[in-house]
């Protein structure tokens, strides 16, 4: 059986795992660069700026590596808190996986995160910005827009994706369901990549 993640044409091979950016060659996602360039900007402004005015090197250089550690936290060359989507995959035809897309400089992807961490949740992260796959599956879901977070169960034993609410409580309650019943939720068609309004029942 076709995993619900893999796209028409393409087969997950047990214990092969292709990189989604084999094709072209590349890790990141196009784009999403100016952000972290203005922040890089207004560092070495700054920095420049106290240089003029006498404030000496050293507070310079400090704020200089600031601005240069912040805007790579933003940029898409974050690849802390990143698990390829393939990798999850492999995990979800074992049994069940809660996957939420994420992008670096959303303060709400962060908030789930540290939320999700203080309840022990068993979460897999992936960053849409460093996995293409990741990416047009986000924007697929949420009308054209890398809308994040997006939350899903993956599960062997359900058809396609399961969009749940990207929150600690959708979190729980979509993890404990084959024992509650039914979740009142979406579901990723593979044929179109839209999304529909369904019901799922537990196992």
């Amino acid at each position: 059986m076709t995993h619900p993640f893999a796209r028409a044409g393409r087969e997950l091979v047990p214990g092969h795992v292709t990189h989604p950016f084999a094709r072209a060659g590349r890790e990141l996602v196009p784009g999403h660069w100016l952000g972290p360039a203005a922040v890089l900007a207004l560092g070495c402004a700054t920095a420049w700026t106290l240089i003029g005015f006498g404030h000496g090197a050293p507070l310079a250089a400090v704020v200089l590596v600031a601005a240069l550690v912040l805007a790579l936290w933003n940029s898409p060359l974050r690849a802390s808190g990143h698990e390829p989507l393939q990798t999850v995959r492999s995990v979800a035809d074992a049994g069940r996986a809660v996957v939420v897309l994420w992008r670096p400089g959303c303060p709400y992807s962060s908030a789930l995160r540290r939320r999700a961490a203080r309840e022990g949740l068993d979460v897999h992260w992936v960053n849409i910005w460093r996995d293409e796959d990741a990416y047009q599956l986000c924007c697929s879901i949420n009308g054209g827009s890398e809308e994040t977070p997006t939350a899903m169960l993956l599960d062997a034993g359900l058809a396609a994706p399961v969009v749940i609410p990207a929150s600690v409580p959708g979190i729980r309650e979509a993890t404990a369901a084959p024992a509650r019943g039914v979740i009142h939720t979406r579901v990723v068609s593979r044929a179109s990549g839209r999304v529909r309004g369904l019901g799922v029942r537990g196992h």
